[in-house]
């Protein structure tokens, strides 16, 4: 196995190693295996150093995945990021001002369970800020694919604790004071749809280039 750095495998598996698309060190490879989905994407073949020794390596043969032409990394990037950021501020801010609902656990439940996909995505933009042009699949799955599933959880959360807080207030809370954080859980639960939306398009119209060579 050749020697592999702590930074790099963690940057491979969180999709952003942004080596040679064709092979990585063995190391990550052989993370890469264990998860098995990803197996048929390589080969070994047989190849030689500056040396001339002969070696098998692991080449990617998958399928590379690139943006849409008219789709701008950097723009993305900042499209991912706000609604992000919004939804973080909201949530942590419905704890903060400590409204009568946070103290019920069908509203404090999943509104605390919405505060997770968003460190999840977190990972995901940090995996597309790292991701190539042409990204493998798992580079595509950990970036573009991270951020569509985290904004799907964020958005389930958001309007399961906004539903607890509508029949919090139809069961007698106390509706000027809880009245504002049923607001703020509306207001990250449409950002968060609002990812899914745009997400959900940039990764339907991700080109895909079947065949790579060497």
């Amino acid at each position: 196995m050749l020697p592999v750095s702590c930074l790099s495998r963690f940057q491979y598996l969180c999709g952003s190693f942004s080596g040679n698309i064709d092979t990585v060190p063995a190391g990550l490879y052989n993370d890469v295996m264990k998860e098995r989905k990803y197996k048929e994407d390589w080969v070994n073949e047989t190849r030689f150093d500056d040396r001339g020794k002969e070696k098998r390596v692991p080449v990617y043969r998958g399928p590379v995945f690139g943006l849409a032409p008219d789709c701008d990394k950097k723009s993305l990037l900042l499209r991912a990021l706000l609604p992000w950021l919004g939804c973080l501020i909201l949530l942590v801010l419905f704890f903060w001002l400590d409204f009568p609902g946070t103290r019920i656990l069908y509203v404090f439940l999943p509104a605390a369970l919405a505060l997770f996909p968003c460190f999840y995505w977190a990972a995901g933009l940090w995996a597309l800020f790292r991701a190539p042009d042409r990204m493998t699949r798992l580079q595509k799955e950990n970036s573009i694919g991270r951020i569509l599933r985290s904004a799907v959880g964020c958005t389930v959360f958001s309007f399961a604790a906004l539903a607890g807080e509508v029949i919090f207030l139809l069961s007698g809370g106390d509706a000027s004071r809880e009245y504002p954080g049923l607001l703020i859980l509306l207001g990250a639960a449409i950002l968060a749809l609002g990812a899914v939306n745009m997400f959900r398009t940039v990764h339907s119209r991700l080109s895909k280039e079947d065949n790579i060579q060497s």
